[in-house]
């Protein structure tokens, strides 16, 4: 049976991964939670408007692509019946609901899947993390990115992951989910730079442990305020590598 996935969002991102899944041979689409019906359009079959209706319909799997606030209200709901892939990171912040999603996940035999969005060497942050000393990330984006209207460049943050997930939620979740699988919020640098003359999104990822550096350097075109043209061609092939494992050579 092929495995089925639900979506919540339906924006630039989500409405991406619902075209490649539609495409895709080993895949079903099974639902779409989209208050926005433009948003939705062409897809208007797949809506349910409760948590109840998307459990009815069944899924292996569900990917949010809205907003932390939907996490939120998502998860304990979804993780009842499916699996949870999550985007909008910076909900995770907090640390009483990271511990209580977490320890729900262990009761009822769920995970939360974190995907490595529009940065590389998650996996080996992930991997190294009891070695590594340092990590820092430094973001730049046009200011209206930010909701910002500078006309220089301008450097609007540095300090603790968690400030930068608190004040731009929507806009810094690479920054989360570097803290999530590294050192965590208050021990990963955040840098926000805010510049006019930006072609895209850039990220620069630094990372220290005992005799060993490397630095990650990730640029993508902006295919909206906040979303590289990267990202959701990275976000489809994550939920291709949980769901879908061909025999072969598979990297790890």
């Amino acid at each position: 049976m092929k495995p089925r996935v639900g979506l919540i969002g339906c924006g630039t991102i989500g409405r991406y991964i619902a075209e490649r899944i539609e495409q895709d041979p080993d895949l079903v689409l099974s639902f779409i939670m989209e208050p926005d019906r433009v948003q939705a359009q062409g897809f208007e079959s797949y809506l349910v408007s409760s948590y109840a209706e998307a459990e009815a319909k069944g899924a292996d799997l569900v990917v949010e692509a809205a907003n932390p606030a939907v996490v939120r209200d998502a998860a304990l709901e979804v993780l009842r019946f499916a699996d949870f892939m999550v985007f909008s990171l910076s909900a995770f912040l907090e640390d009483a609901f990271r511990e209580r999603v977490a320890s729900f996940c262990e009761q009822h035999k769920r995970r939360v899947y974190v995907p490595h969005g529009a940065i590389l060497g998650v996996d080996g942050i992930a991997d190294g993390r009891e070695v590594i000393d340092s990590v820092e990330i430094t973001t730049v984006k046009k200011p209206k990115s930010y909701g910002r209207d500078d006309t220089v460049r301008t450097d609007v943050y540095e300090g603790p992951a968690r400030k930068a997930c608190e004040l731009y939620p929507r806009n810094v979740n690479v920054h989360a989910i570097l803290a999530l699988t590294g050192l965590g919020f208050d021990n990963t640098v955040s840098r926000i730079v805010s510049d006019p003359a930006a072609p895209g999104n850039s990220h620069l990822i630094t990372v220290k442990g005992d005799g060993f550096r490397f630095t990650i350097e990730v640029f993508s075109e902006s295919k909206g305020l906040v979303t590289g043209t990267y990202t959701p061609v990275s976000a489809f092939n994550s939920i291709k590598r949980v769901l879908v494992r061909p025999y072969g050579f598979t990297a790890v």
